[in-house]
C-alpha cells in the first residue's frame, strides 16, 4: 500500500499532485530524505529531520515546521499499515520564476511517500567510476538535482556492478552513488570525510559510534583508491541497505569479514530496539 501525504494532509495516491511550474520538477530546486521503518516505527526520523532542515536552510527554503512535518510522516506511516516501509520526505520551492530571488518564493511544498519497504541485497559489488564529485568544499547534501548519482550507478551497473565508487577531485576515495564507504585495514576502520562533498551518512555516523564503543580503531580520514582495493574488508552504509558487505571491488574479490559482520549486527540490534515514543 502506497500512502502520499502533502504539507500534511494525506491524499489518495491517484489524485496526489503538484504544478508543473513548481521549481522542483524544473529545476531540481529542492532536497528530500530517505529512510526505513524498523519494526514499524521510524526509528532514526529526528536524525534525517535534522539533516533535511539544515540542508533546507543551507538553499534558503521554507518549508513545514518541524513538529508538522514529522507529524506527517508518523501519519503516512500509521496510515500504511504493518509491515516495513520506506518514507521519502521531499521538499521543494514551489512555483516561481528562474529570476526571483530565494527569499522571495514558498512557503513549497512538502511531501511524503510511504511505500513497501523493497527487498534489500545481503552483499555488493563496486566499481570506480569515471564520474567524479564536483570540486567543492563541505559536506554534500541531498537535494532534487540527483542526476549526479544516477548517472554513476548507471555507469557501475554497465561495469557489472551493484553500486558505484565515486572519487573527488583530486581522485580520492569519497562516497558511494546511494552509500557511504567503509574499508577495513589492519590497524583500522576507515571512511571517507565529508569535507569534501561527500554526503554526512545518517548509518555512517552510527556505524562510527558503534565502532567506538565496541573499541575498534575508526578514523575519517582520506582514503586512496588503492587502500581500498588492498582493505581486508569493504562495506557500504545506507538507510535502506543498512551494513552490507562488498564482496568485489572492480576485479577484486573480497571475503565477507567478521568485522563488517559484528558492526552490521550491532547496527541491527539497535534499529530492532523498541523506541520509548515518537520523536521529533
Amino acid at each position: 500500500m502506497v500512502v502520499i501525504s502533502i504539507d500534511g494532509a494525506l491524499v489518495p495516491p491517484e489524485q496526489a499532485s503538484i504544478s508543473v511550474l513548481d521549481r522542483g520538477l524544473l529545476y531540481g530546486d529542492g532536497c528530500f530524505e530517505v529512510l526505513r521503518t524498523w519494526g514499524g516505527a521510524a526509528r532514526e526520523l529526528p536524525a534525517h529531520l535534522d539533516r533535511l532542515l539544515e540542508t533546507a536552510r543551507a538553499l534558503e527554503l521554507r518549508t513545514l515546521e518541524r513538529p508538522r512535518l514529522a507529524a506527517a510522516v508518523h501519519a503516512a506511516v500509521a496510515a500504511a499499515g504493518p509491515g516495513e516501509h520506506r518514507i521519502r520526505i521531499v521538499l521543494t520551492r514551489g512555483p516561481g520564476s528562474l529570476a526571483a530571488r530565494l527569499g522571495e518564493l514558498g512557503p513549497g511544498r512538502a511531501i511524503v511517500i510511504v511505500e513497501p519497504l523493497p527487498p534489500q541485497p545481503a552483499e555488493l559489488s563496486l566499481a570506480v567510476v569515471d564520474w567524479p564529485l564536483p570540486a567543492r568544499r563541505g559536506r554534500g547534501h541531498k537535494t532534487l538535482a540527483y542526476l549526479d548519482a544516477v548517472i554513476a550507478r548507471e555507469l557501475a551497473r554497465a561495469a557489472g556492478a551493484d553500486e558505484a565508487i565515486r572519487l573527488d577531485a583530486a581522485g580520492r576515495v569519497a562516497e558511494g552513488a546511494t552509500c557511504n564507504l567503509f574499508a577495513v585495514l589492519p590497524s583500522e576502520v576507515v571512511t571517507p570525510p565529508v569535507d569534501h562533498g561527500a554526503l554526512p551518512g545518517i548509518v555512517r555516523a552510527r556505524v562510527l559510534a558503534i565502532c567506538a564503543r565496541a573499541g575498534l580503531a575508526v578514523r575519517e580520514r582520506e582514503l586512496s583508491l588503492s587502500e581500498l582495493c588492498a582493505a581486508q574488508e569493504v562495506f557500504v552504509t545506507s538507510s535502506l541497505r543498512g551494513v552490507v558487505p562488498v564482496t568485489r571491488v572492480d576485479r577484486a574479490l573480497l571475503a565477507r569479514g567478521a568485522v563488517t559482520e559484528r558492526i552490521a549486527a550491532a547496527y541491527a540490534a539497535e534499529m530492532r530496539a523498541a523506541p520509548d515514543a515518537p520523536a521529533v
